[in-house]
């Protein structure tokens, strides 16, 4: 698996809860349709204590994650072949 970074545009209500609005990739906008849940989780890449996001994005089910404190950074995996082998 390879960690993949992302821009996410994202609302922090009074609360303090965040939910994702948009992912932005490659200078491409991707609309969050509906955040489905939230756990935290970690994938199998190098992480600190990350918040995972089950959304609906454009339709398909995907799922980003959010870095702890004091990272705080948007990420996605992707379950390819990494760089180095290709």
């Amino acid at each position: 698996m390879e960690r993949i970074a992302i821009a996410v545009i994202e609302l922090c209500d009074e609360s303090g809860t965040i939910t994702p609005i948009a992912v932005v990739k490659d200078g491409k906008e991707y609309r969050v349709d509906k955040v489905l849940g939230v756990t935290r989780h970690a994938p199998d890449v190098a992480c600190v204590s990350p918040m995972k996001y089950e959304c609906i994005i454009e339709g398909h089910k995907r799922a980003i994650y959010r870095d702890g404190y004091p990272s705080q950074k948007w990420f996605s995996v992707c379950r390819c072949i990494p760089r180095s082998q290709t």
